[in-house]
């Protein structure tokens, strides 16, 4: 296969996937507050604004927050393949750069969540020989964390059987051969036969 060269962002559906995640997590928050109100409704009329303001001023600043955040990290990520290397980097305020030879690739797995699956996008886990973490990378659930996630994105099959036709290509942690390295080993090779005839 001819090597690899090309960068590219997650899917825009990444920021309606978010959205729908901070929908799912304050429906219960909005649904808690309103119950918060009607029993302090229902004993006392006029301190009604307490509980309403405790729940809901906290709520909307959460929510402004992270709304800002979502389209602000979706344009912090990029991905690149390189001929040699798997290139990922994202951060609004701490930036993150991982970068994974292909020769210390052992998997590379596809990891896709039921909303996910809808938007039709889903992450790439790229594993390398002895890479383990703390589960709870953005691959989902696991006992390793992926050294390289490329999350959220459409042609998430596609890229996988990429990565992995390069890396199919290449020995474990493989380097390619100086000519140093022939030479040690042809003379090597020819100790090993002197010492063979004595």
């Amino acid at each position: 296969m001819a090597a690899l060269e090309k960068s590219f962002k997650p899917h825009p559906n990444m920021v309606k996937l978010y959205s729908y995640y901070l929908l799912i997590l304050m429906t219960p928050i909005v649904v808690g507050g309103f119950v918060a109100i009607w029993l302090v409704y229902m004993f006392d009329p006029a301190l009604t604004y307490v509980p309403a303001a405790a729940v809901f001023i906290p709520l909307a600043v959460i929510v402004g927050f992270i709304s800002y955040w979502i389209p602000k990290y979706y344009r912090s990520i990029s991905y690149q393949l390189t001929s040699d290397e798997v290139v990922v980097e994202r951060g609004v305020w701490w930036r993150f750069k991982h970068t994974v030879p292909y020769a210390r690739v052992m998997s590379v797995d596809v990891a896709q969540g039921p909303i996910s699956r809808m938007l039709g996008i889903a992450t790439v886990d790229v594993y390398t020989a002895g890479y383990t973490g703390v589960a709870g990378g953005s691959g989902g659930p696991g006992s390793r964390r992926a050294e390289a996630s490329i999350i959220h994105v459409s042609n998430f099959a596609d890229l996988r059987e990429s990565v992995l036709s390069v890396v199919r290509g290449r020995p474990l942690f493989a380097a390619p051969v100086s000519d140093v390295s022939a030479e040690m080993l042809s003379e090597l090779r020819k100790m090993r036969e002197l010492l063979e005839k004595k």
